[in-house]
């Protein structure tokens, strides 16, 4: 896996710049790797950490802000990143991405400016795209409209990736599928409840969590799962969760005195059940 910022604005966009080592620096001084003169720009502000297939991104604490997705970093944090993760230290601006596919310079270039131009304008809902993609027109006399209404479904089933969760509509129930494997660091539960909120605030909603991939959850990660459940009732909407291990299981068997939540063993189960 090869990761890479791609420059978003000013002479340079659609530059994309290899991150091919461990810790990669963005400052003014000589050790790193990019440099920028400039006045919001410390003389080591950020590191970008790359460790096996993830990337996260550090403030170092120089004082300059480090932003992420429009957010301030706290000083010295370290954040983890995900594909499209917008970053701006001081004037230069950067999204994150990756491909495993090697490309020569033309080539690296054209795909950087491609993912930039379809990440501009308003994205669509995870629910409006399903939506969109469930109900195509049907015209029985062209093969062209049948065959991209059954491509539309076979999308719906499939669902959209929104950043750690790949979400999915099976008839009434709205399917989100968590995709990291570990639930424990803190600054990666902050982007998961806000990607929950962003792609779920539709009214009465039947949201079915699962929870195949995960491996390993903190308290803190239940917890939020628990305040997540009580954000949905008051847009009168229900929660279920299925295929948990038994460890992540046995954490939130904890919370259900306290919240209103279902746990099934399999998705066939919880979807064939009314909650």
């Amino acid at each position: 896996m090869k990761f890479f910022l791609i420059v978003t604005k000013g002479k340079k966009r659609g530059l994309p710049i290899p991150i091919e080592v461990d810790l990669f620096l963005i400052g003014t001084t000589g050790m790193c790797q990019l440099r920028a003169a400039h006045d919001d720009i410390g003389p080591q502000h950020c590191a970008f950490a790359v460790r096996g297939t993830k990337v996260f991104i550090r403030d170092m604490g120089s004082g300059k802000a480090t932003m992420v997705n429009g957010e301030v970093m706290p000083p010295s944090e370290e954040w983890p990143l995900h594909k499209g993760d917008k970053i701006a230290v001081g004037p230069l601006e950067f999204m994150i991405n990756f491909r495993e596919k090697q490309l020569n310079q033309r080539d690296l270039e054209e795909w950087a400016l491609k993912q930039l131009d379809e990440d501009t304008g308003p994205k669509a809902s995870a629910l409006e795209e399903l939506a969109r993609a469930a109900n195509v027109a049907v015209d029985e006399d062209n093969a062209s409209s049948v065959a991209n209404a059954i491509i539309g479904k076979l999308n719906a089933a499939k669902g959209v990736v929104r950043g750690r969760l790949r979400i999915s509509q099976e008839g009434p129930i709205t399917i989100v599928r968590i995709q990291d494997v570990y639930l424990v660091d803190d600054a990666e539960l902050v982007h998961l409840k806000k990607e929950l909120h962003d792609n779920l605030k539709s009214p009465n909603l039947r949201v079915l969590l699962d929870f195949k991939n995960v491996r390993r959850m903190s308290t803190s990660a239940a917890e939020m799962f628990g305040d997540f459940t009580q954000w949905l009732r008051r847009q009168g909407s229900t929660l279920a969760m299925c295929r948990l291990r038994p460890d992540l299981k046995s954490m939130l068997e904890g919370l259900q005195s306290m919240y209103t939540f279902r746990m099934y063993a399999d998705k066939d189960a919880a979807i064939a059940e009314r909650w």
